[in-house]
C-alpha cells in the first residue's frame, strides 16, 4: 500500500501549528479550546472522505468508512491528539493521522473490504488535564464509572462534562465502540530501543500494568532554628529517605520494573519551616500482575517502615491501575508478517507506556504498531521521528488493515 505523503505532511503540520509554546512544544490538553480545534479539522476530514462520523458520550469521535459485508464485524484504528503541556508532535497523534490514512489510502487504491473502518480518537489518553489518564477508553472498556469521569476536575476546578459540553463534543453512550473484529493502535515508541538497534518498526506484544499511588505523610512543622535535630518529625526529610528506599528496592526487583516520583509537594513551604506535610506521587509498572501486586505491596512496606523510624504518619492511597496487557497474537502475527513483506527492520517489543489500547484489549482484540523515537525523547518539545518512519509506519498500519480483514480472529 502506498500512501499520499504530501496530504498526510500537511495535515500533520496544520494541526501541530495550533497551540505551539514558546519551546515549540504542542499544548493541546484534553477538552481545551485547542483539543476542539484540533477535533473540528478531524472530522471535516473524515467527512471529506466519505466517513459518516459519531460522537460518544465521553467525547470520543469516530469516523466509519462502510465496508461490503454488513454483518462483519468492524476493525477500528486510532489513538489520541491530546497532548501534555508542552509535549511532543507525534505522542498519540501519529496513530490517528495514521489510521486516517490508511483508511483513506485504501479507498483510493480501489480495494473493497468485508469489515467498516472505524478511526477512533480517544479522549484525555493523557491524563494531563484530568487525572488519571485513559478515561475515555476506560469507560469504554467498563473500567471507569462515566458519572466518576464525568466530577473529574482539572487543576482550576472545572469538570470533564462541563468542559466535554463547552467544546460541543458530548455526544451518545450509543456511540461507544463496544464491539469489533479488531483494534489496531499505531504509536511512537516513547522509549530508545528501536532508534538505538536501528530497527524501523515494533511489533507490541503487550504494555506494562501501572498501578499510581498518592503518598501523604505527616509529622510536625516546627521552627528551623529552635527546634533541635533530635525533636523533629521532619516528613521531607522521611520522604526523602523513603524514595531514595524504593527506588534501591525497584532497581533490586529486575528489568522490566521501573518506579517515578513525579510530584513531591512539601508544606507549608516556607524556608525556616520544619515541613509538617509531604505528599509525593509514585509511579509503578511492571509486566506481570503477580509481580506487580508483589512490587506494589513491598513499595507501601518499605515507605511505612521509613515513616515508623522518623515517628512520622503516612497515609497511601492508589488512585488508578491498568493491567498488564498482552495483545492478540493473531493481530501481533498480522503486523509481524507485513513488516516482513515490507522488508522493514523489526523486533517484538513491549510497551512501557500506557495506551489506549492497554484498556481496550480487555474488550477487543488489540494490537499495536511502534515507529522509532530518536533518541527515545517523548512528553517533550523535542519529541522526534524521521519521516520516512512516519510514511513507513503508515503504510504499515493499512497493510495490517487490509490483513484482518481477511483474518479469522
Amino acid at each position: 500500500m502506498r500512501i499520499n505523503e504530501e496530504r498526510l505532511r500537511q495535515r500533520m503540520d496544520r494541526i501541530n501549528a495550533i497551540a505551539v509554546t514558546e519551546e515549540e512544544g504542542m499544548m493541546r490538553l484534553a477538552l481545551s479550546d485547542a483539543d476542539r480545534e484540533a477535533r473540528d479539522l478531524l472530522v471535516s476530514w473524515m467527512e471529506e472522505a466519505g466517513m459518516s462520523v459519531r460522537i460518544d458520550d465521553m467525547g470520543t469521535v469516530y469516523g466509519v468508512m462502510k465496508g461490503t459485508d454488513e454483518k462483519a464485524l468492524p476493525i477500528c484504528v486510532g489513538s489520541h491528539m491530546d497532548t501534555q503541556p508542552n509535549g511532543g508532535k507525534y505522542d498519540g497523534f501519529f496513530g490517528v493521522m495514521a489510521g486516517l490514512e490508511a483508511i483513506l489510502s485504501i479507498k483510493e487504491s480501489g480495494l473493497e473490504l468485508d469489515s467498516d473502518l472505524i478511526l477512533a480518537d480517544w479522549t484525555n489518553e493523557e491524563g494531563a488535564r484530568f487525572v488519571p489518564p485513559m478515561l475515555a477508553s476506560g469507560v469504554n472498556a467498563g473500567v471507569f464509572d462515566p458519572q466518576w469521569v464525568y466530577d473529574r476536575e482539572d487543576t482550576e476546578g472545572v469538570r470533564y462534562e462541563d468542559e466535554l459540553k463547552r467544546i460541543g463534543y458530548q455526544g451518545e453512550k450509543e456511540n461507544r465502540l463496544t464491539k469489533a473484529k479488531a483494534y489496531l493502535e499505531p504509536h511512537i515508541e516513547q522509549g530508545p530501543v528501536l532508534d538505538a538497534k536501528g530497527l524501523s518498526c515494533g511489533i507490541v506484544t503487550g504494555a506494562l500494568g501501572i498501578t499510581g499511588l498518592d503518598i501523604t505523610i505527616s509529622g510536625e512543622a516546627n521552627h528551623a532554628g529552635t527546634t533541635p535535630m533530635s525533636h523533629r518529625k521532619d516528613a521531607l526529610v522521611a520522604a526523602a529517605e523513603a524514595i531514595s528506599r524504593i527506588r534501591k528496592n525497584c532497581i533490586d526487583f529486575g528489568e522490566p520494573a521501573v518506579i517515578t516520583n513525579g510530584i513531591i509537594n512539601a508544606q507549608p513551604a516556607s524556608k525556616n519551616i520544619v515541613p509538617g506535610t509531604v505528599y509525593f506521587s509514585i509511579d509503578l509498572r511492571y509486566h506481570t500482575d503477580e509481580g506487580m501486586a508483589e512490587l506494589e505491596q513491598q513499595t507501601k512496606d518499605i515507605i511505612q517502615k521509613t515513616c515508623d523510624e522518623f515517628g512520622v504518619s503516612v497515609q497511601i492511597e492508589q488512585y488508578w491501575r491498568a493491567k498488564p496487557a498482552v495483545f492478540n497474537e493473531t493481530i501481533v502475527g498480522c503486523v509481524e508478517e507485513a513488516a516482513n513483506e515490507k522488508n522493514l527492520p523489526a523486533m517484538r517489543i513491549i510497551s512501557g507506556a500506557g495506551h489506549d489500547a492497554v484498556f481496550i484489549s480487555e474488550i477487543i482484540p488489540t494490537g499495536m504498531i511502534f515507529v522509532p523515537s530518536i533518541k527515545g525523547m517523548s512528553h517533550c518539545p523535542q519529541e522526534n521521528t524521521k519521516w520516512e518512519d512516519l510514511v513507513a509506519g503508515t503504510e504499515l498500519t493499512a497493510d495490517v488493515l487490509v490483513k484482518l480483514d481477511k483474518e479469522t480472529i
